[in-house]
């Protein structure tokens, strides 16, 4: 669309361009041509020094001055200095011409002020710029019109009509290439500026779409490594790896004591009722066990192999990013450290820092200065290395 619009543009501006030098080399009317002549005199006077100012002549001359007014009202008094000028422009007065023409008899500068002189006075008398232009013959003289027979003759006081065609084109009114010239401009600015607009909107929608590709992809990345570690931790407990109750009896047995009891129902009830009360036996006080002793590890950042490197019982600045508290040694639970040097470092690069161990919606984008562990993750002792089993949950505050 842009370039369809930029493509139609060239092509007005181009004709607009074409048809204005056609028009410029239009004849201009006997009374036209005399009014340029007149301004081209009196703008080389002004050019000379001693010229009346164009408002002055304005007021003097309202329906336009012609080259006698000036001779004979104006610069009459000027002597040697606006008869040179005089004489030179008379020569021309009868010859006529078009636009082009009235151009080579001044020098550039006088040119442009003519110009614009001349085109004001065309469009304030129409009736004078479409007037028509008489062809003559190659001794100078007006040739008539032949009428035919029996046409009636057009009285010499009534006003002619303007004539549509003339010799092998068409007429045009001689201020035509101002207004093509205005319409061509007009139109190839709305051109320019639609062209900026669209390329304004398109360059949004390709960064718009861009943020939601983005954002769609962090979203993708951290959904797989969710199911990832939903799958890790599922197949983990299916195997009764890391999976018991607190002591040392496995869930799946409790849970099998329990549906047995279920199918049992009432007629297991209904027997314990008809069997006969054993004597009761001396209950053994339980051993109370030791209580386990809680230790603390700190760590850097997992490994490619989601293990846990540089591992201290004491936080180094710089280094310790996670913390993990362990009763037995071989299974623990692990978060950030709550400390705001932890979470500079961290956010630095999270995608190196956190994302291996932690996971939460957009992680890969900073939005904070504060990271909060929504959930511990799990972690197990397996050769000598502490392996990521469950990522910790987390999200950023400001």
């Amino acid at each position: 669309m842009k370039r369809f619009t930029l493509f139609l543009a060239a092509i007005i501006c181009l004709a607009t361009s074409v048809m204005a030098q056609q028009n410029a080399d239009q004849p201009l009317s006997p009374a036209l041509w005399k009014q340029g002549i007149a301004r081209c005199a009196h703008y080389t006077a002004y050019a000379k020094g001693f010229a009346k100012k164009s408002d002055e002549m304005q007021r003097r001359f309202p329906q336009g001055y012609t080259l006698d007014d000036l001779n004979n009202d104006v610069y009459g008094n000027q002597g040697a200095k606006w008869e040179k000028i005089y004489n030179e422009f008379k020569k021309s007065e009868d010859k006529g011409g078009s636009m082009n023409d009235l151009k080579e008899l001044v020098i550039p500068q006088v040119w442009k002020l003519v110009e614009p002189d001349f085109q004001a006075f065309i469009t304030e008398h129409p009736e004078i710029a479409n007037a028509v232009p008489e062809t003559t013959s190659p001794e100078g003289e007006n040739t008539e019109e032949v009428k035919a027979d029996g046409e009636e003759q057009t009285p010499d006081n009534a006003v002619a009509k303007p004539k549509k065609e003339q010799q092998a084109g068409v007429s045009c009114p001689v201020n035509l290439p101002l207004w093509l010239g205005i319409l061509g401009s007009l139109l190839g600015l709305c051109a320019l500026l639609t062209a900026l607009s669209n390329r304004g909107k398109i360059k949004e929608m390709r960064h718009t779409f861009a943020r939601e590709l983005e954002r769609t992809n962090a979203n993708l990345q951290e959904f797989s490594t969710d199911a990832a570690d939903q799958m890790k931790a599922l197949s983990i407990r299916l195997t009764g790896k890391a999976i018991t109750n607190g002591d040392t009896e496995p869930i799946l047995g409790l849970v099998a004591d329990d549906e047995y009891q279920e199918e049992a129902g009432e007629g297991a009830e209904i027997e314990e009722e008809n069997v006969e009360p054993e004597e009761e036996q001396p209950v053994e006080q339980p051993v109370e066990e030791e209580e386990k002793e809680v230790m603390n590890l700190f760590m850097s950042k997992p490994d490619e192999n989601d293990d846990f490197t540089r591992i201290s019982d004491t936080f180094e600045p710089g280094n310790s990013i996670y913390v993990l508290t362990t009763f037995d040694g071989e299974h623990g639970k692990f978060e950030v450290i709550d400390k705001p040097e932890v979470h500079t470092f961290a956010l630095m690069m999270p995608a190196e820092n956190l994302i291996r161990a932690c996971s939460g919606n957009a992680i890969q984008i900073p939005n904070g200065t504060r990271i909060v562990t929504d959930r511990p993750g799990e972690a197990e002792f397996i050769d000598g290395k502490w392996h990521v089993i469950v990522k910790a949950i987390i999200h950023y505050e400001g």
